[in-house]
């Protein structure tokens, strides 16, 4: 039979990590030039600005960088694009140069489009990107308050007008639950194939007339699709996983990567937290009793995610040691030494306090359930809740806590906080929606060390108006003894809007 024309899309998603990446770009150079198709798309189904330690310090401006000369073609939103702050997320899609499909987010940027038609050798095949507005994948009126409409909906409804245009068929591009997306291969007329994201693991599988792929996170395999037309309007679909390992290494990508990595190379010395004189700042003990180090902790994980209040299992502390002077990014990763998934997640209180009491019921006998909390929340010598968010308990309230997701299935035996997701599993934020605890604390951390320095006038030496690295080096040597070039580089660059390697007073948020 004669070909009439062949399609062939690269796709990954959940993409956290640069480390890849120049592998990914080999893989899209090779199928761009052997046997090549008639059309290629290079797609990225969400979830690539954040969450990282990395994007915690830029925002996302070295994994957007790296995608751009990968290159991607196509993009949408995942729920976590929404981690980093609105204005930014604008920058980071502009600068990424591809064609960005908001078909169900209004208000976040209407120069990007809703749909898109490709020609490809005569076939017109139709796109739309849709986004889960699922309230428990956000901490937050995602997009800066955007409207989301319901995802399904909105591809089913845009693909039939897509259709009636006169397009062969249409590919919906998600970023979503599998059993939505089943859900969606289920649908009349069928999709040939479902491009998605928000799983980890990589799910390849066909519903139907209809193929469902999800690349594994990370780059660590792309899938790659050949939509084949003979005749007919529904094409042939040929879809696989690929590994990115069978491909070499691209050096002018290795040189960007590690680039851009060197910001998190300079972390490991760079102080996070000042320590007054006199002060000092301890773990040891974590297991059995409220710790400075505890404290530190929940309160900056409240501050980053947004919440009422935070609890961290005392286990999970690991350092037993004490720090004084400074606290360096270094010191928290040996303090945190497991990749624990933070989320927000609204408890009543008296869930909140029976997690808390149970958690501790084991003292003065070691527990690494035993939780530690946040400097807004009092607990009295009988580990009872007397005070949450600096105001009196109420059990009856409803409080927004960030705390390691795993609680919810288990991890360390807080029966309170797994009754509570087992009756009320609509309330628990799935696996993957939440941040990596090291880089929740990262922005956090450079926040307050900046406030910690003495704000803007103190650090302008010059009084010229603006910030720059070495006058935020002078400022924390000022304070501990020692200028810190890596501290002040990542400073500069977590709060650095316009990437122009200075702060302004609008930047840092100083009123002059």
């Amino acid at each position: 039979m004669t070909l009439r024309a062949r399609l062939r899309i690269v796709a990954v998603n959940d993409v956290y990590s640069l480390d890849h990446l120049p592998r990914l770009v080999s893989l899209v150079r090779h199928h761009a030039t052997h046997d090549p198709a008639d059309r290629m798309l290079v797609v990225v189904a969400g979830d690539f600005v954040a969450p990282s330690v990395l994007s915690s310090l830029d925002s996302g401006r070295g994994m957007v960088d790296c995608l751009r000369h990968v290159p991607i073609t196509h993009a949408i939103l995942g729920n976590h694009e929404d981690d980093i702050e609105v204005d930014q997320l604008r920058a980071r899609l502009h600068e990424l140069r591809a064609t960005v499909l908001l078909s169900n987010v209004h208000g976040l940027d209407e120069s990007f489009p809703k749909t898109e038609v490709l020609d490809v050798a005569g076939v017109r095949v139709g796109l739309v990107g849709v986004t889960s507005g699922e309230p428990s994948l956000y901490r937050r009126p995602p997009f800066g308050g955007a409207r989301v409409d319901p995802a399904n909906e909105t591809a089913r409804r845009l693909a039939d007008e897509l259709l009636a245009s006169g397009c062969a068929c249409v590919l919906p591009i998600t970023h979503q639950r599998a059993d939505q997306d089943r859900a969606l291969a289920r649908t009349t007329p069928p999709f040939p194939v479902i491009l998605g994201g928000h799983e980890h693991d990589g799910l390849l599988e066909r519903i139907g007339a209809t193929w469902l792929a999800k690349a594994p996170s990370d780059a660590v395999r792309a899938t790659v699709i050949d939509l084949v037309w003979t005749s007919g309007t529904f094409p042939e679909v040929h879809a696989r996983f690929e590994a990115v390992a069978d491909h070499p290494e691209d050096d002018a990508m290795r040189a960007r990567v590690d680039q851009h990595l060197s910001l998190v190379r300079d972390l490991e010395t760079a102080t996070v937290a000042i320590l007054p004189p006199g002060v000092t700042l301890s773990s040891i003990g974590s297991r059995v009793r409220q710790t400075s180090m505890g404290t530190l902790i929940c309160s900056r994980l409240r501050d980053a995610l947004e919440a009422d209040g935070a609890i961290f299992n005392g286990g999970g502390i690991r350092g037993a040691r004490k720090h004084r002077g400074r606290l360096t990014y270094g010191d928290l990763q040996g303090e945190l030494p497991f990749d624990n998934e933070v989320v927000v997640a609204p408890l009543p209180g008296a869930v909140l306090r029976d997690a808390i009491a149970t958690s501790r019921a084991h003292a003065p006998v070691e527990s690494g359930g035993f939780l530690q909390v946040d400097d807004r929340m009092i607990v009295d010598a009988r580990h009872q809740l007397v005070q949450v968010a600096g105001a009196p308990f109420d059990p009856a309230r409803i409080y927004r806590i960030a705390l390691v997701r795993s609680f919810f299935d288990g991890m360390d035996e807080i029966e309170p906080l797994v009754r509570f997701a087992a009756a009320h599993p609509d309330e628990i934020p799935t696996a993957t929606t939440g941040r990596e605890v090291k880089a929740a604390l990262v922005s956090a951390f450079c926040t307050t060390l900046w406030a910690q320095l003495g704000g803007f006038d103190a650090i302008d030496r010059d009084d010229d108006g603006a910030v720059t690295r070495d006058e935020v080096a002078g400022a924390i040597g000022r304070a501990v003894g020692a200028p810190s070039e890596s501290a002040a580089r990542v400073v500069i660059d977590a709060l650095d809007r316009d990437d122009d390697g200075r702060l302004t007073p609008d930047e840092t948020g100083d009123e002059r």
